[in-house]
C-alpha cells in the first residue's frame, strides 16, 4: 500500500518510495499493444536505453528503438522529477521531441525486486499513430 506523508509516498517497510527511483537503471523491456484490439506491437524492433533519478530532484531518459530494415528512433528527454501516490511526474525541460518541451510526463509505476516498472497512461502514441497501451520494464544497474 502507498501512503502520502506530506512529503513523499511510502510503502509498509517504510523506505520513502523516491529512494527506490534513485540510481541508473537500463531498459529490460518495453511492451506496446494496440489498446481498441490488444494486438502487439513493434514485433521486429529492438530497443535499448537508460533512465538515471538523481537525489536532488533530476532525471534523464534515452531510449533507442532499433527496427530491422527500417529508421532507428531516439527518445530522450531531461526533466524535474516527483512522485505523487502512485505515479512519477517528469515535468520536461529539454527533449529531443520539441513538442514534449514544457510537458508533464506522467507514469504510473510500481517496483518488482530489482525492476522498475514505468506505464504511461493509455494515449495517442506517437510511434504509430494510434490509442496504445504501453509498458517499459527497467532493471536497476
Amino acid at each position: 500500500m502507498l501512503l502520502t506523508n506530506g512529503r513523499c509516498a511510502v510503502t509498509d517497510d517504510k523506505i520513502p518510495v523516491d529512494q527506490k527511483f534513485l540510481g541508473s537503471w537500463r531498459l529490460a523491456g518495453v511492451e506496446r499493444e494496440e489498446e481498441a484490439t490488444g494486438r502487439k506491437l513493434d514485433i521486429g524492433s529492438k530497443q535499448s536505453g537508460y533512465l538515471s533519478y538523481t537525489p536532488d530532484g533530476r532525471m534523464m531518459v534515452i531510449i533507442a528503438r532499433h527496427v530491422d530494415g527500417g529508421e532507428d528512433q531516439i527518445t530522450c528527454y531531461a526533466a524535474r522529477w516527483r512522485v505523487e501516490g502512485d505515479t512519477v511526474i517528469h515535468d520536461v525541460e529539454i527533449a529531443a521531441r520539441a513538442p514534449w518541451a514544457g510537458t508533464q510526463q506522467i507514469r504510473g509505476f510500481r517496483f518488482e525486486g530489482n525492476r522498475l516498472i514505468l506505464s504511461p497512461p493509455v494515449s495517442k502514441d506517437y510511434i504509430h499513430g494510434i490509442v496504445t497501451r504501453r509498458s517499459l520494464t527497467w532493471e536497476k544497474v
